[in-house]
């Protein structure tokens, strides 16, 4: 799986939907991971669908997404990118982050009923044009509860904005509302289209807050594993330094080559412990665990992917495989809008055949 998210209909590296998932089969790529934008999609209470929308992304380091606005004729684009994907025999992965218009239609996505009623609508519009089957699973909201990408459930269950995120601990009407969500969402559009599977996606702090709720109606559980956000690593490297991104950047850069030069081992053991222990949890829960995002970001745009940081993230897939993880990508920076590492084509291909001929499969 290849992860576009949000950024397909925003970044300029896509260009010709066609040529991308060309490019994306080239890299032995049999799935992709995108928001849809349903709550575009979707009409609205007033019955009126303006396809020509302002799309407002805030800047995301992460996913190399840079602030700005973007007029795109979503259902235009989402039909054309359904047709092209089917085409190629590639699957599609949907995931919602729900980013920001002119409109502000996000806000208007609160209660259980708006993320059905948004989702069934998306999924409608691709049953009617014939691509249904092209979708295989839909996330409902990316890393849900937490902010940025629950706007409008922030405040309406917590009341405090997005950027303040979300308290340490919650209240029991608090937790029972989540649950709510939990259970009436998938359950509701499962009911609609049995053939797909619907789950969420957690970060790394998220699913201490899942062990405490109902995710029987879920399918599966999308890992997002970074090193990144290992607190010792932080530590080490100086990602918390109260400096500038981009001079952190530039510091940290040198930094995390070294620690991989010479601890390499210890990390490369962190980071698996710690997708042991999720892999545990949604293994306890019966839910079928994706490595949807993950692992080590790399600064700047090298030549080739950096000697330790690439045995480092070949190690990581290994063991995901080994362990019997069936839906992997290879890392989250292999994707177009990341051109230094798209331009790989045998390493991604190499990795690749063994996500999808590894033990098991």
């Amino acid at each position: 799986m290849t992860c576009w998210d949000y950024a397909w209909p925003l970044c300029r590296d896509y260009g010709a939907v066609e040529r991308m998932l060309d490019e994306t089969r080239a890299r032995g790529f049999n799935a992709v991971r995108l928001d849809p934008y349903p709550h575009l999609l979707a009409t609205p209470l007033n019955g009126v669908h303006l396809d020509r929308c302002e799309i407002l992304p805030e800047a995301d380091r992460r996913r190399r997404i840079v602030a700005g606005a973007h007029t795109v004729e979503i259902r235009k684009a989402f039909q054309r990118l359904l047709g092209a994907a089917r085409d190629r025999d590639i699957k599609l992965w949907f995931s919602g982050f729900f980013v920001p218009d002119s409109r502000a239609r996000r806000s208007f996505v609160r209660r259980p009923a708006d993320y059905v009623d948004v989702w069934a609508q998306t999924l409608e519009l691709a049953r009617r044009w014939g691509y249904l089957d092209t979708i295989v699973a839909v996330d409902f909201a990316h890393h849900f509860p937490f902010p940025p990408w629950s706007h409008g459930v922030t405040r309406r269950l917590f009341d405090r904005a997005p950027q303040r995120g979300l308290p340490e601990r919650w209240s029991g009407e608090q937790e029972r509302a989540v649950e709510r969500y939990l259970l009436e969402v998938p359950r509701a559009l499962r009911a609609l289209f049995p053939q797909i599977s619907f789950g969420l996606s957690a970060a790394a702090g998220h699913c201490e807050a899942l062990r405490q709720l109902d995710t029987s109606e879920l399918d599966f559980l999308d890992l997002g594993v970074w090193l990144d956000d290992d607190p010792r690593f932080r530590l080490v490297s100086g990602a918390g330094l109260p400096v500038p991104d981009a001079l952190r950047r530039r510091l940290t850069a040198p930094v995390h080559q070294a620690l991989l030069e010479t601890t390499g081992d210890h990390w490369r053991e962190r980071i698996q412990d710690q997708l042991n222990r999720r892999l545990a949890f949604a293994r306890l829960r019966r839910l079928q665990p994706v490595l949807g995002e993950g692992y080590l970001s790399v600064a700047g745009e090298p030549d080739s992917p950096p000697r330790r940081w690439a045995a480092f993230t070949e190690a990581v897939v290994a063991r995901a495989v080994e362990d019997g993880v069936s839906v992997i990508t290879p890392t989250s920076l292999a994707r177009p809008h990341t051109p230094w590492l798209w331009r790989q084509v045998d390493w991604l291909a190499r990795l690749n055949h063994l996500i999808i001929t590894g033990p098991g499969r």
